[in-house]
């Protein structure tokens, strides 16, 4: 099965250059088909200075990185409008590992992540999580997994994760009929976060009505493999 890494990327005000190439160098024995790197636009508040700084660091990503297709967006218009038109624009693998610029991993094994994607026919998302108790107000899970398997959850993290590209696509489609959510749109877990901090989510909804809410997602949290965040300063 044919696998495209994605590394989203954006405007970091220190150690920009540390961070994605210690997520390269973390990532470089995995075999991907297609590497890219998806650089958004600077925000409109940084000085000119700051604005070739970031310029001048994509320059050398571009010389130093000759394995990565590097996408440069000129406009400043964050993670999902960002990853939204690149599967538009691009014909992609049929699955995607995609990582956001501050964030490495720890034991990966993408063919057994591959494997076991494959083996529950309803995940659409299979997120890596972090080594640490689960933040109630983000996730609650459904079903627990062993060591090895599958943890079933409400709510997920949008910062490395594998999908299938077209369920990518059918999830953004179904978004655009939410007139809020995602803080402003401008991410994708958070529309489901969203929905979980809603009276009517915590009161009215049984569980049997989230779980249909849930399978538009098709979450899960895969158990043994993690991932750090090296919390960049934007």
């Amino acid at each position: 099965m044919e696998v495209d890494l994605i590394l989203c990327g954006a405007i970091i005000i220190k150690d920009q250059e540390y961070f994605i190439n210690k997520i390269i160098d973390n990532l470089s024995t995995i075999k991907f088909k297609n590497r890219y790197i998806l650089f958004d636009g600077p925000p409109v508040n940084r000085s000119k200075e700051r604005i070739n700084d970031y310029q001048e660091f994509k320059n050398r990503m571009i010389t130093n990185h000759p394995d990565f297709t590097i996408i440069e967006n000129e406009e400043n218009i964050y993670y999902k409008p960002l990853l939204d038109k690149f599967l538009l624009n691009n014909n992609l693998s049929e699955n995607l590992f995609i990582i956001q610029d501050d964030v490495i991993t720890q034991s990966l094994d993408l063919e057994k992540l591959l494997t076991i994607k494959e083996s529950k026919k309803d995940c659409k998302i299979l997120y890596i999580g972090e080594k640490r108790k689960r933040a109630s107000h983000w996730f609650t899970v459904i079903s627990a997994g062993t060591e090895e398997d599958l943890t079933q959850t409400h709510g997920w993290s949008e910062r490395v994760y594998l999908v299938k590209t077209e369920d990518l696509k059918e999830i953004f489609k179904g978004l655009l009929s939410v007139k809020r959510g995602g803080y402003g749109g401008r991410f994708i877990d958070v529309y489901y976060q969203n929905i979980m901090k809603r009276i009517t989510w915590k009161r009215d909804l049984t569980d049997e009505q989230k779980l249909e809410y849930w399978k538009f997602w098709g979450c899960y949290c895969v158990e043994g493999m993690y991932h750090r965040h090296l919390v960049a300063k934007r």
